[in-house]
């Protein structure tokens, strides 16, 4: 059904490692699905990510911010391009971190000056009580991106979004345009 282009795998990974998953997603792949999956969250090790990646075969990660722990694994992720979807309201690391050094803290701030291809989102959005743009003023305001960096991100977005081609480049020239407008109509540099 072209109505559904892939499966993820949207869950707590304490005890619940990829690997669990394996099969599942050798199917799907199998059957022409896209996959993506949420890996290194909650703490979990860079090895949920490698996982993700090497045995699930996932061409998109959500959240993976302990991708950062292993040097080698972020630049391969940086050189291969692979889209991150990122949540600056991620509860684990507000309840993690102390209040005053959250923003420091959080993995986002480094994950873009990583190379990390890096697209925001709300995941949760009732739960953690947020919308898309408290998340992108969230990128500016606590990690230090600037508006160049949100026109990137939006970029991100496009190209790791399950549509044909033809559309990505439309949407991405009407997107960008639109995005150079509106930072030119504030005053903002982009």
């Amino acid at each position: 059904d072209p109505r559904v282009p892939g499966i993820g795998i949207d869950y707590r990974e304490v005890d619940n490692p990829p690997e669990k998953f394996a099969e599942a997603y050798a199917l799907a792949r199998d059957a022409g699905f896209r996959l993506t999956a949420h890996a290194g969250e909650f703490g979990e090790p860079w090895t949920n990510v490698a996982a993700a990646l090497d045995l699930l075969g996932v061409e998109r990660l959500d959240h993976a911010y302990t991708v950062l722990d292993n040097p080698e694994l972020t630049a391969r992720c940086a050189a291969e391009g692979i889209v991150i979807t990122v949540v600056p309201s991620n509860s684990y690391y507000l309840r993690e971190l102390d209040k005053s050094e959250w923003a420091q803290m959080h993995p986002i701030r480094r994950m873009g000056p990583a190379g990390l291809r890096i697209h925001p989102n709300t995941d949760d959005p009732a739960f953690h009580l947020t919308d898309p743009t408290r998340c992108w003023q969230s990128m500016v305001v606590d990690f230090g991106y600037a508006p160049a960096d949100l026109r990137g991100f939006m970029l991100n977005g496009l190209d790791g979004a399950w549509i044909d081609d033809g559309l990505r480049e439309r949407w991405k020239r009407e997107w960008s345009a639109e995005f150079d407008r509106l930072a030119q109509e504030h005053g903002i540099a982009g």
